[in-house]
């Protein structure tokens, strides 16, 4: 059991040798430093050229997301308030026709 460990060991180091050596070509081979990484990306600034501001791109994805979740709160509201308008005219609707009224008769004595 003891040998068997040590192999381990050493397979593991020489493993872990192999990948730091792959890891220092690739960096050598292959220089993202120029490049920005996706965390550094968002910390770019945007020129707003309506009001000639510059923004974070973080914060304008921010600002942005707000913006949507108000306007889904609106829309929201409004198709409440319209259900509602709705449902205020259907029984408006309802009540009138099954009225007594004058004009209730007079338009059926018409229409027969």
């Amino acid at each position: 059991m003891r040998a068997i460990k040590k192999v381990k060991n050493i397979m593991f180091s020489i493993h872990e040798g192999v990948w730091w050596l792959v890891s220092e070509l690739e960096d050598w081979l292959y220089p993202y430093k120029d490049r920005l990484t996706p965390e550094e990306s968002f910390q770019i600034r945007v020129k707003d050229f309506d009001t000639g501001e510059n923004f974070m791109v973080e914060e304008l994805i921010q600002s942005q997301n707000e913006r949507i979740e108000r306007l889904q709160d609106e829309m929201i509201t409004v198709q409440n308030r319209l259900a509602e308008h709705e449902q205020k005219l259907k029984t408006k609707i309802r009540l009138k026709k099954d009225s007594t009224s004058v004009s209730g008769d007079i338009k059926n004595i018409f229409n027969s």
